[in-house]
């Protein structure tokens, strides 16, 4: 998401006559380093926060008599102002579960490769597989499963059944026909 930022010349002045736009000149890039430093917002975020600092000292009706016996203390009211705000700014954060959000740059599309109807498929698919396994003969569905599922070579199979590596391919070979034959003609 791209932000853009549009920056006017417009002088924002209270009902008394103090300039905000000259307090956050003037206090505006400690405003910014405490607001990062304090929080870890990114620069759109800190941006945010001195918009409604601006907000909020627009709307304080007697601003320049609040100010005007306090010019020791005039950075450290607008310090505690962006501390406010960087507090309710993390509540509502926390309220709206802000960090559990993913942006739509980082959204991968999901795919009919994991769909509940595909896996249901499957699982039918692998019930059919057991029935037919039980279907053809012993030595077929031992040469199959032994290769197949518990990974042995032929070699060790032939040891196991007693019988020639050849054999053993052939019963794999009429294990996978049996069924190939009968996933194929259920669909």
């Amino acid at each position: 998401m791209k932000v853009i930022y549009l920056k006017k010349q417009v002088r924002h002045e209270s009902d008394n006559g103090v300039s905000v736009t000259s307090l956050l000149e003037e206090h505006g890039s400690a405003l910014r380093r405490f607001i990062r430093v304090r929080s870890n917002l990114n620069h759109a975020d800190c941006e945010d926060i001195i918009q409604l600092l601006s907000e909020r000292l627009l709307r304080v009706d007697n601003l320049a008599e609040l100010l005007e016996g306090r010019l020791n203390t005039v950075r450290n009211y607008l310090f505690q102002i962006a501390v406010n705000l960087i507090i309710d700014k993390k509540r509502r954060d926390d309220a709206r579960r802000r960090d559990d959000h993913i942006d739509e740059e980082n959204v991968t599309l999901m795919s009919t490769v994991y769909a509940p109807e595909r896996a249901l498929e499957g699982k039918h698919r692998l019930w059919r597989i057991q029935e037919l396994l039980n279907e053809i003969k012993l030595p077929y569905k031992q040469a199959f499963l032994l290769s197949r599922v518990e990974g042995k070579s032929y070699q060790e199979i032939s040891d196991i059944l007693g019988v020639s590596v050849s054999t053993v391919e052939k019963y794999i070979s009429k294990a996978l026909l049996a069924v190939r034959k009968g996933v194929d003609d259920n669909g």
